[in-house]
């Protein structure tokens, strides 16, 4: 029997920290940014000016000084402070492989207020006992456990969203495998529906930010009216922050209802390789943002390789232009009906597109795929929408 396979999760948490305990997360973020800014400029100079490479354990064998000369990071728990110096280390990792890969590189840039808002307390220095979590140098926060933490703790990240604080916990567990259902079905990512899967269902886009957008203009155009840096200018900018975070709760929820649900009926997904960063920058720009396509398929793949189940990427070149029968039926994107004069099959584009990448995903060529006929495809497949 093959061994269970070990995975990292990730379990996000409300805490309420009192008046004082907000102060001390606060002075405490500052003080890490203060450090990865400094640890930063450090690398930068020692390059510029003697082009000498500094790693994390230069820097972190200089935290014990440093303290003796800034004392007020003596109330920073010591593996915080080494957690910030390890983030400065990966952003330069990142940058190097980017370089490498002949990629928009993007030099590590420094953190301004607005852009750390979180602490990592890497291996201890945290407990938590019932709904209440103990933080070294900070004390004990109420928790809201909304689920029950499966697995090994590993990490705590404290993090800050729009006023509000969360724990987030990174645990080591077994992959939960999912039962076979000898299930296939081919997925046709659109923007009239958010998902047209191959046995005809198609679900909604409900366009989160579209909807909020008249809401959106007028927080924005607060903003834009309060003197810049002003208190009433910060408040208003919080709103606009608000609106933004819950778009993007709803989405994340939508998505993650949809994804668990493909998962556990289906063995076999197969969706298309698509280029989304290049289609993003045409007319529909705004609309392919709104549907997330690349944080909807991210999901599908660990979920699909955490229970076993095999996700297919196929070639989306030609999908939407061919019948199943293998003939290319050209259609421009405002005709929506799709009937090929060669078999006769008629139906919604988007559905033939979602059976035509079905097959792809099987290991069929668009040449190939004259066995699928009128005795295994209905000539008037019913259309089926499903609800969230």
């Amino acid at each position: 029997m093959e061994a269970a396979k070990i995975i990292r999760k990730s379990f996000k948490f409300r805490i309420y920290p009192s008046r004082a305990q907000t102060l001390i997360l606060e002075n405490t973020l500052d003080l890490c940014r203060e450090l990865y800014n400094a640890a930063l400029q450090e690398r930068r100079d020692a390059w510029n000016l003697n082009e000498t490479s500094i790693s994390y354990f230069d820097q972190q064998n200089q935290l014990p000084e440093i303290k003796k000369i800034r004392e007020d990071l003596k109330s920073v728990y010591s593996q915080v402070l080494c957690d910030v110096l390890k983030r400065c280390e990966k952003s330069f990792d990142g940058f190097f492989r980017r370089a490498k890969l002949k990629q928009k590189a993007g030099f590590p840039r420094f953190k301004g207020e607005s852009g750390f808002d979180s602490f990592c307390y890497a291996q201890s220095g945290f407990s938590l006992d019932e709904n209440k979590l103990k933080l070294s140098k900070i004390g004990k926060i109420k928790v809201k456990l909304s689920r029950e933490i499966i697995g090994k703790v590993k990490t705590c990240t404290i993090k800050r969203e729009v006023g509000k604080w969360f724990v987030v916990f990174s645990v080591e567990t077994f992959a939960e495998i999912l039962p076979k259902t000898k299930e296939q079905i081919g997925i046709d990512a659109g923007i009239e529906n958010f998902i047209t899967l191959s046995d005809g269902t198609q679900i909604e886009n409900f366009r989160f930010f579209e909807r909020t957008q008249k809401k959106l203009r007028v927080a924005q155009r607060t903003v834009s009216r309060r003197k810049k840096y002003s208190n009433s200018w910060k408040k208003a900018k919080t709103q606009v922050s608000k609106i933004h975070a819950k778009i993007r709760n709803q989405r994340n929820d939508f998505q993650h209802k949809i994804s668990t649900n493909l998962v556990k009926d289906f063995d076999l997904i197969a969706i298309e390789k698509l280029n989304i960063s290049g289609m993003s920058k045409g007319i529909f720009s705004k609309q392919i943002h709104d549907v997330a396509w690349s944080n909807f398929f991210s999901m599908l793949r660990y979920k699909a390789e955490c229970a076993d189940k095999k996700l297919v990427e196929v070639n989306p070149n030609g999908t939407s232009q061919t019948c199943i029968c293998g003939e290319r039926v050209e259609k421009k994107l405002n005709i929506r009906t799709h009937h090929c004069d060669k078999c006769g099959y008629k139906n919604h584009r988007d559905i033939v597109s979602a059976q035509v990448i079905l097959k792809l995903g099987l290991g069929h060529s668009l040449k190939d795929l004259t066995y699928l006929s009128r005795e295994s495809v209905s000539l008037e497949s019913p259309l089926k929408t499903a609800t969230v």
